[in-house]
């Protein structure tokens, strides 16, 4: 099997595995279980089901492609993941932030603290792992660079949409900000942060200065 062909099987078995977790803690555990609802609870249940459900398969293909975590991070690499994480997210906060600082509204706007955990923790780590680090990693190797960040970001807005349909926001698909197409968008930006630091730190660093100004 390719191992292009094994990356796209792979990334619809945890699409599958993704879509249960969501239906198990919503139709199963949240009724039975309240504490997981809201904060720690959920923050901690939503971990444990990343690591599980995006992280080990994640490995699995960095692994399987001959590759290992260490070149994915390649820390070797921090001052040029840092320079283009930092500058491709910061071009991408500034078209939040100005609109909000003209409008006189304020500049973070930061969730209570087990969101800020996930947003700026969480979510960058795990997801650019995944398909930065993982799935655009090994897509890179074998297609264009564009084809291969057009994939990844097609599904990294499919890794949203189990959440978007269980918590009620499906208009989101057609959202003209903030839905489908800005995260699209996002995700070719911190994929060409990746691809040119060579470094899926780049990826992270841009994907939290995007959520801390989001």
């Amino acid at each position: 099997m390719s191992n292009v062909r094994q990356t796209y099987i792979t990334f619809a078995m945890l699409m599958l595995a993704w879509i249960l977790a969501w239906t198990l803690k919503v139709s199963v555990l949240d009724s039975r279980f309240t504490w997981l609802t809201t904060g720690p609870g959920a923050f901690a249940f939503w971990s444990v089901a990343k690591v599980v459900v995006w992280i080990l398969p994640a490995l699995w293909l960095i692994r399987a492609s001959g590759r290992s975590v260490r070149n994915v991070l390649n820390l070797a690499n921090w001052r040029s993941a840092l320079a283009w994480g930092l500058s491709v997210g910061l071009v991408i906060a500034l078209t939040d932030v100005v609109p909000r600082a003209l409008q006189g509204h304020s500049l973070l706007t930061l969730s209570p603290m087990p969101g800020v955990l996930n947003a700026l923790i969480v979510a960058p780590i795990f997801e650019e792992f995944l398909l930065r680090g993982a799935v655009f990693g090994n897509l890179v190797r074998a297609h264009s660079l564009r084809n291969a960040n057009v994939a990844t970001s097609l599904l990294f807005v499919s890794l949203h949409l189990p959440g978007w349909y269980f918590m009620g926001h499906v208009e989101k698909l057609t959202a003209p900000l903030g839905g489908a197409f800005s995260i699209f968008v996002l995700g070719l930006a911190f994929g060409y942060a990746t691809y040119r630091s060579q470094s899926v730190v780049a990826g992270m660093v841009a994907h939290f200065v995007n959520n801390l100004a989001a």
